[in-house]
């Protein structure tokens, strides 16, 4: 199935995967607002790409105005953040997550058009 496909589907959706882990990792934070006690949490990008980078997939900013590159398919991992919840900032990064996972839900629809266009034209 792997030579089927090629390695951008892959993480890809193991990107999408992350993305979704990320939304409940923050809405739970959202959820907890008025426990007290509760700690933030957040997944930790950063032992994603570290282990993508040991299997040799490379990250690499082409332009200086680029996002930082992110690279799924390694583990995650759920962090604390801080020591008291912010509305403002989960909602934040809630609105940002969810662009980002809509951005890999429409990368990845593209291939398989491509895909899809490739076996149409085949025919």
């Amino acid at each position: 199935m792997n030579s089927l496909f090629s390695k951008t589907v892959g993480m890809l959706s193991d990107l999408v995967g992350a993305r979704s882990q990320r939304h409940q990792v923050l809405a739970s934070n959202v959820s907890n607002i008025d426990t007290p006690g509760y700690e933030p949490k957040d997944v930790d990008f950063q032992n994603l790409i570290a282990s993508m980078q040991q299997k040799g997939v490379r990250v690499a900013r082409t332009h200086g105005k680029h996002l930082p590159a992110q690279t799924p398919g390694g583990s995650l991992s759920v962090v604390r953040t801080g020591d008291q919840v912010s509305l403002d900032k989960e909602m934040v990064s809630i609105a940002e997550n969810h662009l980002m996972h809509n951005a890999a839900v429409e990368m990845l629809a593209r291939k398989f058009r491509g895909l899809q266009s490739v076996l149409r034209e085949t025919k």
